[in-house]
């Protein structure tokens, strides 16, 4: 540390490079990018830098040290931010580009474990999701425009919050080909919008009926209560019986069933929708029941079964004959093989 011609205690480069061990010139370069700014110049015109330069340099080294951007790193320097403020974006980023990788991860393994027919195919199911965050956005807008126009925004968001699936951070092949069917199930021609009403408020109170029954369908899952199975059909079935303006009887109730029996056949696009979505999300919903990512498949997989009698999850589907159809499938999507029985009531 010298005194120079201003009176102030300063430090030359060379003093910085012995005590941190950096290059002259690697120190030179940090200060012309702005991290390290001089204080001033020597009669000589070396570059001289204040008391607080070294605890400085030794930040930027040891945030280098950690493969730290230069530009994040400036931000801590201008005051910008805090450090602790930089280290949890860089986390945030860390993990976003570890959840990438883990993705491509799956899609690579789930290419590589298969006949070469079964791998192009694949291909060209997987190459539409490589990039979660591009796909994910696509399946909100599938939806954006699949629902009645009018909708409550917070009815909308709701909905999308529970029908668009987000992978596991540990994907199997079963979950990468279940979302990538799924995107290619919501971009073909034959997507299915919902039923469109002149009546708003009818359509409002419809899915926001819908969204409590499955909120007490999370919950009867969790807890695995009778009472509130029962409580979360009721409400399905009400639900149902006041757009149609009927009451929730008997009768209703079997026209119902009947209804759901026969929609819950192979190639019905609303099946194949949510069966996918539990193939990607599990069929355990989260423990927050208010909202959660795909928490509706699960929901509404039970909410069927109590309806129709059928598992909308399981194996076996109620084809429009009425018989059932039992569906084997090798990873999701890859092959079908079908052996049919007579259904029992």
């Amino acid at each position: 540390m010298t005194h120079d011609t201003q009176g102030e205690n300063t430090v030359g480069i060379g003093e910085l490079a012995a005590r941190t061990g950096l290059p002259a010139k690697t120190i030179r370069y940090y200060s012309d990018i702005g991290l390290l700014p001089e204080s001033g110049r020597s009669r000589g015109g070396h570059r001289r830098y204040a008391e607080d330069a070294l605890p400085r340099l030794r930040l930027i080294q040891r945030l280098r040290a950690l493969g730290t951007p230069f530009a994040s790193i400036a931000t801590v320097m201008t005051g910008e931010h805090s450090l602790a403020d930089l280290l949890t974006r860089e986390l945030d980023t860390v993990q976003a580009h570890m959840r990438e990788l883990t993705w491509r991860q799956g899609i690579l393994r789930t290419l590589d474990d298969c006949p070469e027919l079964e791998r192009l195919r694949r291909l060209a199911l997987l190459a539409e999701v490589g990039k979660l965050d591009e796909a994910h956005d696509r399946l909100v807008r599938y939806w954006h425009w699949a629902l009645p126009t009018g909708l409550l925004h917070r009815l909308t968001r709701a909905v999308i919050e529970g029908a668009v699936p987000v992978p596991p951070a540990t994907p199997t092949g079963t979950t990468v080909l279940a979302y990538a069917e799924l995107h290619a199930l919501t971009s073909g021609d034959d997507r299915r919008r919902q039923p469109q009403s002149r009546k708003v408020g009818d359509v409002a109170s419809f899915y926001s009926g819908i969204m409590d029954a499955c909120t007490l369908a999370a919950e009867a899952l969790v807890s695995g209560c009778p009472t509130r199975r029962a409580e979360a059909l009721g409400h399905f079935v009400r639900t149902y019986a006041r757009l149609s303006g009927h009451d929730d009887a008997p009768a209703f109730r079997a026209h119902l069933r009947t209804r759901f029996r026969h929609s819950a056949h192979y190639g019905s696009f609303p099946l194949r929708y949510w069966q996918h979505v539990l193939a990607v999300t599990s069929e355990t919903p989260p423990r927050s029941t208010a909202t959660g990512q795909g928490h509706l498949a699960a929901s509404l997989a039970t909410l069927h079964e109590l309806v129709a009698g059928l598992p909308l999850a399981a194996e076996y589907w109620a084809d429009s004959d009425g018989t059932t159809v039992r569906l084997a499938e090798e990873a999701r999507g890859s092959w079908h093989h079908y052996t049919r029985r007579d259904h029992s009531e």
